[in-house]
């Protein structure tokens, strides 16, 4: 049987990681400090106020059966968060201009593969 505990930390002394962004959480701002046991592994970790109410939100609403860690969502994802969670984005370093390159390099590919496919001889 497992626990969870979360605390609100407000200011933090000593700067340390963000677990859901990666960033540094500076002395003097407000975190979260998490800790539980899960699967007979004890855990802890710092996070962004922001970054964890995005990560527990994005959980919810996914009903997924495995945690996603919001440092590990996918590039589908991106627009929800840049739109739910701005500054955790920010942080992150995605953008819709991002999104959308990347978008256009998985078009580019799918296309090619279509043609690549289209052009092939048949087998007989």
């Amino acid at each position: 049987m497992g626990f969870y505990s979360e605390r609100a930390v407000e200011p933090v002394r000593k700067p340390r990681p963000c677990l859901g962004c990666g960033k540094r959480i500076g002395a003097g701002e407000g975190a979260l400090e998490c800790a539980g046991h899960y699967d007979g592994d004890f855990w802890s970790a710092t996070y962004h106020t922001e970054c964890r109410r995005a990560e527990q939100l994005f959980n919810d609403i996914h009903g997924a059966m495995e945690w996603i860690p919001i440092n590990e969502i996918e590039p589908v994802d991106w627009p929800w968060l840049i739109e739910e969670s701005p500054a955790v984005a920010d942080r992150m370093a995605i953008t819709t201009e991002r999104f959308q390159a990347l978008e256009a390099r998985r078009q580019k590919r799918r296309f090619r593969a279509a043609i690549a496919k289209a052009t092939e001889p048949e087998a007989a």
